[in-house]
């Protein structure tokens, strides 16, 4: 027994060397122990402060810290079966055709109801656009193009004079300024 109890004091431990270095350490402290008691208290408080919140809501439930969810959700769906079977019946409500239709459609996306709205024109050109023809736009595009362009109209010009004004506005900002 003697020699077993040797052997493992010879163990080698990081930071001390041996085990026996390790164990002479530990039971000089273990003698200060008792002075130091009067921490534990607030030191498990401030180990829990950083742990607590690393521990699962399972083992909290377990623990009986927090309610069980499940338990509640069963409770509340008892009361609201409960309380809906003591209500009064139903009251029937008139709607405008209006709101009537949005109740209708407010299942259907935008796309689905702009569909709906379109005419048999539109349909066509979307479904030439979804094959990948284009030409049934072209003409559109030439309006467009006839609409949005002045011939013989340089927009640079436009530029450079507003970019004349201000330099006038700057001028006069700094003789203001004297």
């Amino acid at each position: 027994m003697a020699s077993l109890t040797k052997s493992l004091l010879r163990i080698p431990v990081p930071l001390f060397g041996t085990a026996a270095s390790a164990l002479t350490l530990g039971m000089k402290k273990a003698t200060a122990a008792p002075r130091y008691a009067m921490w534990a208290l607030p030191g498990a408080a401030g180990a829990m402060w950083f742990i607590w919140p690393a521990v699962s809501d399972d083992f909290k439930i377990s623990l009986g810290m927090l309610p069980d969810p499940e338990t509640e959700a069963a409770a509340a769906a008892d009361a609201s079966a409960a309380k809906t079977a003591a209500v009064a019946p139903a009251v029937t409500v008139e709607l405008s055709e209006e709101a009537q239709e949005k109740v209708d459609n407010a299942y259907k996306s935008d796309d689905q109801v702009v569909e709906e709205k379109m005419s048999d024109e539109e349909k066509a050109v979307l479904k030439a656009v979804e094959k990948g023809d284009f030409d049934v736009l072209d003409n559109d595009w030439d309006q467009f193009m006839e609409k949005s362009i002045k011939p013989g109209e340089d927009d640079d010009d436009d530029d450079e004079d507003d970019d004349d004004e201000d330099d006038d506005d700057d001028e006069d900002a700094e003789e203001d300024d004297e």
